[in-house]
């Protein structure tokens, strides 16, 4: 556990989650509607009979810059425990989102990941499993506190005794 809480591992983990999320965001920020029209093809929040365009549509626009102000928190280490509860949400909610297409069998030719574009990654197994990874690390940073860096250099220059 000392070694979850140290600021090293953790400063790691909001580097690289941070720089995740906030790359995730570029595209989607940049291309609103496309990305709308993969939130769509998910079938969970898409328009239907019960559920107005409006919802999606507010969703696809919001969602992304959620992902940049996290992803930015967590590289800067501003509220690094509240920004890795936060991205622990979304993961969940993209788990969810994912394993619910998969299981009905809906094909997600671009999970809107990284890109809108037609370039993106399928959804499939091993992205649930990365999201899985991720949702680790972001769990950690959340819920693991960073011990001070004073209280970590002087247990670390504390010799063995036998």
């Amino acid at each position: 556990m000392k070694l979850l809480a140290h600021p090293l591992l953790q400063r790691l983990l909001g580097l690289a989650l941070g720089a995740v999320f906030l790359y995730a965001s570029l595209d989607k920020i940049a291309h609103p509607g496309d990305f709308a029209r993969i939130v769509y093809h998910y079938q969970v929040i898409g328009p239907s009979q019960h559920i107005p365009p409006l919802v999606p549509n507010v969703f696809a626009v919001v969602l992304p810059w959620i992902e940049a102000l996290v992803g930015v928190l967590l590289m800067a280490g501003i509220w690094r425990r509240e920004a890795g509860l936060v991205t622990a949400l979304l993961l969940v909610a993209f788990l969810a989102g994912a394993g619910s297409a998969l299981a009905r069998g809906i094909d997600v030719q671009n999970c809107g990941c990284f890109t809108v574009g037609e370039e993106g990654r399928r959804a499939g197994w091993l992205l649930l499993l990365e999201d899985a990874v991720l949702l680790a690390g972001a769990i950690v940073l959340a819920a693991v506190p960073a011990r001070p860096a004073a209280a970590a250099a002087r247990v670390e220059a504390v010799p063995a005794t036998r």
